[in-house]
Parts: structure tokens; sequence; C-alpha cells
């Protein structure tokens, strides 16, 4: 797909659509859901009855501040991204090139997921659970192919590649979380048993914190990690009276998250990039030149960035 400034321009209004209408309509269902219940107690989360329900019957679901928080952090930092992929300066940036279309399916699946999470009935938790799922690996493609944690790049690139990170790992983690909301729509499993679901639950989330530790590393991206600390700590402020060991669980990955993040975050990576800037200028100068501007202009911007 040619990054013209057609496409680029495109791309930021959709990103902005699919971001107004998620919670336009995210909105609209929590004061539907509000009218339905005016004479009750306020519910635990702030969304669909049917949501409601079935989120009071997941162990590993975090509280609901955590969300607010979360999307409030992570569709700020995409916006400034993608207002920052349409500048004219950006017209030969070979990430933003490539990352072209999987922000088109991104957006797309997330107006989708804005849609059905927004209704109440038991088909819609199921979809919008499939939705996340499908989201996840083309976030995961966003984040290879701005080159995230392989190559240096300079501000405000740089800084502005975070809220992928953010992103990838929150839905990861939503993927994880959101999986037992389907089994319990479906009926596909039973949690009239504390005794059997609680050791299950901890052990869920022991092993969601060891896989993201471990992608985390494989991306050579600690900001990756940031949305688990999130996670955790939602899960552990909700559970830690009603569920103590599964609270207690979330509480110390929150905290050993948080203990490596002080060590690794400064760094901003794990290990030394595949490369800087430098490589893709030699890329640009050897690659088949149809005019001599775009290149020279790349050159420009792409400045010599050192590795530590």
């Amino acid at each position: 797909m040619k990054n013209s400034s057609f496409w680029r321009i495109a791309t930021a209004v959709v990103a902005a659509g699919s971001i107004i209408y998620t919670t336009v309509s995210s909105s609209r269902s929590r004061r539907v859901s509000r009218s339905k219940q005016a004479d009750e107690l306020a519910p635990e989360y702030n969304v669909p009855v049917e949501y409601q329900k079935v989120f009071g019957k997941n162990l590993i679901i975090p509280a609901g501040w955590t969300f607010g928080v979360v999307w409030s952090i992570v569709y700020s930092g995409l916006g400034a991204l993608q207002i920052h992929q349409a500048l004219p300066s950006q017209e030969a940036n070979p990430r933003y090139q490539r990352a072209l279309p999987w922000w088109w399916t991104s957006w797309a699946l997330n107006a989708i997921f804005g849609r059905f999470f927004s209704e109440d009935d038991a088909r819609s938790v199921v979809i919008s659970d499939l939705t996340t799922k499908l989201n996840l690996p083309a976030a995961l493609a966003l984040h290879q192919h701005l080159e995230i944690g392989k190559t240096d790049v300079p501000a405000p690139e740089k800084y502005l590649r975070i809220p992928v990170s953010l992103y990838a790992g929150w839905l990861t983690a939503a993927t994880v979380v959101g999986t037992p909301d389907t089994l319990l729509t479906l009926g596909w499993w039973d949690e009239s048993n504390p005794e059997r679901d609680v050791p299950i639950a901890a052990g869920i989330l022991g092993a969601t914190g060891a896989a993201g530790f471990a992608i985390a590393r494989h991306l050579n991206d600690p900001w990756y990690m940031v949305p688990f600390v999130a996670g955790f700590s939602g899960i552990a402020s909700r559970q830690w009276y009603r569920q103590p060991v599964v609270g207690q669980t979330a509480a110390a990955l929150a905290l050993a998250y948080a203990g490596l993040l002080a060590y690794w975050l400064p760094k901003g990576k794990f290990r030394a990039y595949e490369r800087s800037v430098e490589d893709i200028e030699a890329e640009l100068l050897s690659g088949p030149v149809e005019s001599d501007e775009p290149h020279q202009a790349a050159i420009a911007r792409e400045r010599t960035v050192e590795i530590d």
C-alpha cells in the first residue's frame, strides 16, 4: 500500500472514527444499563447487564477502574501516533508504510468490539471476546512492522511507539481474562465450585505472568509488560477479600512486574537493538530508486541514533 498523503490521513480519520464510535457506544450502553437499575445499588461494573452477570462470576477479571485507566492512556497515545504518521514529514517512513494495513485491520476490529460490547445479550459477550482475540495478532503485527524492539529510531517516533506496546500488552492480558467470560456465557464452565476454581484462577494468573515476561523478552520491549501491572493490580484490589488466594497471587505478580520494570523500563529494551536508522539509511541508498527526492528526504529525517 503506497504511503501517500491520502492513505496516511485516511488512516488517522479511521482511527479517530473507531475510537469515537467505541467510546460513544460504551457511554450509551452504560446510560441504558443505569436506567434499568435505577432502583438498585450501583453495579460493580458500569457495563450492560449481561456483561455484569458474567463479570461477576469471572475470578480473574480486573476491577472496573482498570479498564478506564488503561484504555484512556492507550487511546490517547495511539491517537497521537496516528497524527504523527499522517504528517507530510513521515511520507517516506518505511515503518509507518509497512504498518498501514495493520492499522486498518486493528481499527476495524476495535469498532466491531465497540459495537458488540455495547449490546446487552449473551451473543455479544462471546463476539466481543472473539474480536479481542482477533485483534491481538493485529496489534502484534503492528508491533512487528513498526520495528519496536528491533530498530532504534529518533524522537518523537521513539516515544510515540510506546502506546503500541501498551496496546499489545493489554490485548494479551484481555485475551486471557476474557476467555472465562466466553466459557461462562456458553455454559461450558460451572462456577459453583470455588474449591476447584480458586486454585485454577491462581494458576492461570501465574502462567499469564510468566508468559507475559517471556513475550516481552522475545519482543525486546519492557513497555509491553506495563498493562499487566494494571491488570494484576485490578484483580488484586477486587479479589483481596473475596478470594484471598487469587487476590494475593495477583498482588504478588503486580509487585514482581513492578520490580522488573523498575530495572528494565529505564533501559527501554532487554538487549541491544538489531539495527539503527543508520542501517535504514543504507537500505534506502542501496534499494531501487524511482525518484531521488523521497530517499533524500528519508535520509535527512532518519539521522543516526547511537545504540546504547
